[in-house]
């Protein structure tokens, strides 16, 4: 398994929004085109306005079908744009476990 992390800096305000926006509609159409959420944060102390998702892909041929997918998807297309308008900043990286690691 490798992992992609993806950490979203919220516009100041739009926390509840951007919640609301992932789940009723970034979520479902992730899925849908074969990603798979693992876990979700916010933080309590340190930077504020952040969520970090970790998503799961099987490889990196699994996760390029997963990105042919999304590009083909107006469903996709349309929840990230409101996903987008409530993203200030977002850094990703993609992680893979080492062999202490509970999740392989």
């Amino acid at each position: 398994m490798i992992y992609l992390e993806a950490s979203l800096r919220v516009v100041p305000g739009k926390m509840k929004e951007l919640m609301e926006v992932f789940e009723k509609e970034y979520l479902p159409v992730s899925n849908e085109l074969g990603r798979k959420l693992v876990a979700q944060w916010t933080t309590t102390i340190g930077t504020l306005d952040e969520v970090v998702d970790l998503w799961a892909y099987e490889d990196l041929a699994h996760m390029q079908r997963f990105n042919e997918a999304r590009a083909k998807s107006p469903a996709f297309a349309k929840a990230s744009e409101h996903l987008r308008a409530l993203i200030a900043y977002e850094e990703v990286r993609l992680m893979v476990p080492t062999p202490l690691s509970e999740m392989k």
